[in-house]
């Protein structure tokens, strides 16, 4: 028998948009506390990716000690700040501390299946080993309250189903979160377990989410007086996987797709389903579903392309393309990458394969490892068709090692259906202005611009400072000279306009007499064969790296552009060495690192 949780609220008057909560992205697969007996300290610990500032932010997290395997989700605030993380087991706040009552969330009998012992005695979670089994649900027209959401698997291998639990989470008077609803019982009859995500509601406010059983599918609805089962759909086939990949909403909100693993290392021994979706009624749209060839031996990953257009599908040693804007789906699949050989060094002889996949607030499609190690693998491009999409193994070096995780979030930055009879609550698509920029490798007055604009906008004008305009979604602009430039991009529909505007610095006569402090960062550091430089507000004219041993005796020299830049460090010896930025012989910035 299915039950339904049912929780009624006051409403309130407030609406708020989703704009900045899936920023930060974190993983920590230490258990340990102390990092200081770790075998590998420097390792040791959690990771932030920050999408606050784009290209985004790598860096340790300080005081994180969650650990994050497979489930994993984090919340930020309308302003992209960390307010909660959870893996499925407990909740963490900004403390890095459990939240009232989050030490123990999922609780059964079964819970310390998934613990470990740390250096002092004590119990820590270890987390969910579910892909997508942990997601957190705004509770519409309630600020500051949310519904976290995972599985339970007391009862599987009983029954052959786990079941859909829910918490409620809400800001306490003080500022801090507690959980004030536990462990209730949404339904007992999940054959597919994980698949916790949701997706915008037609009407703007309210979300759908969707759980599995083996030939149907459960629809809930969540809005402001609960979570309900709205209605039950028959699916034309049966799924034979329970778990181990991922299921996602386009950005659009209008398609749906899942994979996962059947068997480990069988072919045909893999899931896929591919559907169109309705906001306005919650169902599949004409779902159709493959038996995928070839033998698969970790979790899956899959995402749509920011456009909608392109759907991927991480197979562990390679990465498939669909082109969803076919008739055929999956008549037209491309493979576009496919792994190298390289292994984790120090920590493993497994080489570093792909695994779950997720779209940053960048538009590149990431993917966490298939194992543990300490790198993310990129697709740079995800628009563009077949190897065009520029797959980038390892392009992220993290400070410390995970395993195979990267954050489950909802679709995000979706508005309601404008005029559409589910467009009844008086709330428009208001578009807003973001962008961010890259350098161009070979040309440094060239600048690639990147539209990151949401609430549906329909018109971009570009203003790039120098008298030259563009109406290009994300549009190539080369400069005359170099110098300072103020960027405005315009982004509007039928309900309104946005404008955002930054500065950016080309070149040397940029610095003018006096240095200026830009935004400027190495990491990691300490240094084990790759690091990251970022370069945020400034496009160099013919920078260079240049390093140098505790002598000052000069041992290495690299070309740097604004933006990232991935340095490869494993020549050097180890220990302490200074670097300065140099660009055309004007001093731009200098530090210090380590090399292990």
């Amino acid at each position: 028998m299915t039950k339904i949780l049912l929780a009624f609220f006051i409403l309130s008057s407030t609406m708020v948009f989703s704009q900045k909560e899936d920023h930060v992205w974190i993983s920590n697969w230490s258990r340990e506390d102390d990092c200081t007996n770790s075998p590998w300290p420097e390792l040791c610990g959690a990771s932030v990716v920050d999408f606050n500032q784009l290209p985004p932010a790598v860096y340790k997290g300080v005081g994180m000690t969650l650990d994050l395997i497979e489930s994993n989700t984090s919340l930020c605030n309308q302003d992209g700040e960390l307010i909660l993380y959870s893996n499925g087991q407990s909740v963490h706040d900004t403390s890095h501390h459990w939240i009232e009552g989050g030490e123990k969330i999922n609780d059964s009998p079964i819970w310390n299946n998934w613990t470990w012992q740390n250096e002092f005695g004590e119990i820590r979670s270890n987390g969910l080993t579910i892909v997508g089994g942990i997601g957190f649900i705004p509770i519409p027209n309630q600020e500051d309250a949310y519904w976290l959401l995972y599985p339970n698997l007391e009862n599987v291998d009983e029954t052959d189903y786990a079941e859909l639990w829910a918490s409620k989470i809400e800001k306490k008077i003080d500022g801090t979160f507690k959980v004030s609803l536990k462990d209730s019982l949404i339904n007992d009859s999940i054959f597919r377990m994980g698949d916790i995500t949701a997706c915008k509601h037609a009407n703007g406010r309210d979300w759908w989410m969707l759980q599995f059983n083996k030939n149907k599918v459960y629809t809930y609805l969540v809005n402001p007086f609960g979570i309900h089962l709205d209605h039950i759909q028959m699916l034309p086939f049966s799924l034979r996987t329970m778990c181990l990949g991922q299921s996602k909403f386009s950005s659009q909100g209008n398609q749906f797709a899942l994979t996962g693993v059947v068997n480990f290392g069988v072919a045909e021994g893999n899931d896929f389903v591919y559907s169109g979706f309705d906001r306005g009624t919650g169902n599949l749209l004409n779902p159709k579903y493959e038996k995928l060839e070839g033998a698969r031996n970790l979790s899956a990953g899959l995402e749509f392309s920011p456009n909608g257009e392109l759907l991927y599908l991480s197979y562990s040693d390679r990465i498939l393309q669909f082109d969803i804007a076919t008739d055929n789906v999956l008549d037209n699949l491309i493979e576009v990458a496919k792994v190298d050989s390289l292994t984790c060094p120090n920590i493993s002889n497994n080489v570093i394969r792909f695994g779950q996949l997720q779209l940053g607030a960048d538009q590149k499609i990431y993917s966490a490892i298939a194992g543990t190690c300490y790198f993310m693998h990129r697709i740079e491009r995800p628009n563009e068709k077949g190897i065009d999409c520029m797959v980038t193994e390892r392009a992220i070096t993290l400070p410390t090692f995970h395993f195979g995780t990267i954050p489950n979030f909802n679709t995000r930055r979706l508005g309601p259906l404008d005029e559409s009879e589910y467009d009844t609550l008086g709330i428009d698509n208001l578009p807003v202005s973001r962008f961010w920029y890259e350098q161009d490798s070979i040309e440094y007055l060239s600048v690639q611009f990147w539209d990151v604009s949401y609430y549906r906008p329909e018109m971009w004008q570009w203003d790039f400072g120098d008298g030259e305009n563009s109406t290009d979604l994300s549009p190539m602009h080369s400069y005359d000279e170099k110098g300072v430039y103020e960027v405005c991009l315009t982004v509007s529909n039928e309900n309104d306009s946005h404008t955002s505007c930054q500065e950016i610095n080309i070149g040397t006569s940029a610095i003018g007499d006096q240095p200026k402090e830009y935004a400027i960062s190495l990491f990691p550091n300490p240094v084990e064969e790759y690091t990251r430089l970022l370069i945020h507000d400034y496009l160099p004219e013919n920078a260079r790296m240049i390093i140098y041993d505790a002598s000052g005796k000069r041992v290495h020299s690299v070309k740097v552009r604004g933006g990232e830049n991935n340095i490869y460090l494993g020549g050097l010896s180890q220990g302490v060495y200074v670097y300065e930025i140099l660009d055309v012989g004007v001093w731009v910035y200098g530090g210090k690192f380590v090399k292990t």
